[in-house]
Parts: C-alpha cells; sequence; structure tokens
C-alpha cells in the first residue's frame, strides 16, 4: 500500500470522500477532476501526516474520521511498567487489571446514574 504524507485535502477527492456514486449498468464510478473512475467498495483511502492536529475545512471534516497514533511518554511507561508486572508479578497484575475494570465500571454507573438525575431534575412538573 502506497503511503505518502499529506498537509491537506485536495478538493478533487470530495465526490469520492461523500461517495458521490454514479450508477453506468452493472457498475458504480466516481467523478474525479474530468474523469469518471470506476468505484470499488473495498476501496479504503488513508491520509497520513506528521501534524498531530491537521487543519481541516469543516466541509472536510465531516466526511473523515481522524485518529491520532502519538506515542507519549506516559503511555509508554504505562505500557512497560504493565508487561514488566505480567512477567515478574502476573498476580499483581491481575489485581491492577480487575481494578481498572472495576473502576471503569463504578465511572460508567456514577455517570448514567448522574444522567437520570439530571434528567429527572428538568422535567417541568
Amino acid at each position: 500500500m502506497p503511503t505518502q504524507e499529506v498537509d491537506r485535502i485536495e478538493p478533487v477527492l470530495y465526490p469520492l470522500l461523500r461517495q458521490d456514486l454514479a450508477r453506468q449498468g452493472p457498475r458504480f464510478v466516481v467523478d474525479i477532476g474530468d474523469k469518471q473512475i470506476d468505484y470499488n467498495e473495498t476501496f479504503r483511502l488513508y491520509l497520513v501526516t506528521r501534524h498531530p492536529d491537521p487543519y481541516l475545512p469543516p466541509d472536510a471534516s465531516s466526511l473523515v474520521s481522524t485518529t491520532n497514533f502519538t506515542v507519549t511518554r506516559s503511555g509508554l511507561e504505562g505500557q512497560l511498567l504493565g508487561l514488566t508486572l505480567q512477567q515478574e508479578q502476573p498476580e499483581l497484575e491481575e489485581k491492577k487489571s480487575t481494578l481498572l475494570q472495576q473502576v471503569r465500571r463504578n465511572l460508567t454507573t456514577a455517570a448514567v446514574s448522574s444522567l437520570a438525575t439530571t434528567a429527572l431534575e428538568r422535567i417541568p412538573v
């Protein structure tokens, strides 16, 4: 898969991103520039940039999904600590994972409860 770094999305790609397809017999085509190109449903377009927060015009940002793969020092430290604990003291790593799952569950329950309370408070009597 060829990869090229980009700084912006060319407007000529908007019909492809919007999936503005036209049917020509049994196949679909998309207008790219002044040409009609056959469209394949399994086609995927990946655009790569080194910018952590690239500027996307509003019309383009609604058409694409962005993912930030920035690696942070604290993230790497956490992964290294997890791997070390898994090797040296697997029971401690298991306990840590269980506690994190409980915290996530409790936070989710608390958030749902808070939303429900807020919703009930806003209902006019």
